[in-house]
């Protein structure tokens, strides 16, 4: 997409630097969930995420947390993921 056609982050939206973990960690369990046969992708499973949980040393309500942000960002991804395959459909 060329820059100018890239909108312009809302201020409640703007990056922080504690996010830069949450990130990192679905980076690497992104693919760590189960495509359909037909396409689509399910939720990363929760024992990816103890996983990397335990690696990282994440414990009681800190993993409690990172479990929260983590579900957050992955459906807003399965929400994106959707959206564009139903585009893709009414094409």
């Amino acid at each position: 997409m060329p820059k100018e056609k890239v909108p312009t982050r809302p201020e409640e939206a703007r990056a922080e630097y504690w996010h830069e973990f949450y990130w990192t960690a679905w980076e690497a369990l992104r693919f760590d969930r189960q495509y359909g046969a037909m396409g689509g992708e399910s939720p990363i499973g929760f024992l990816a995420y103890d996983a990397y949980a335990r690696r990282y040393g994440i414990e009681g309500e800190a993993f409690e947390r990172f479990h929260a942000f983590m579900r957050a960002i992955d459906d807003e991804w399965l929400i994106h993921v959707d959206g564009k395959a139903k585009a893709e459909a009414d094409k």
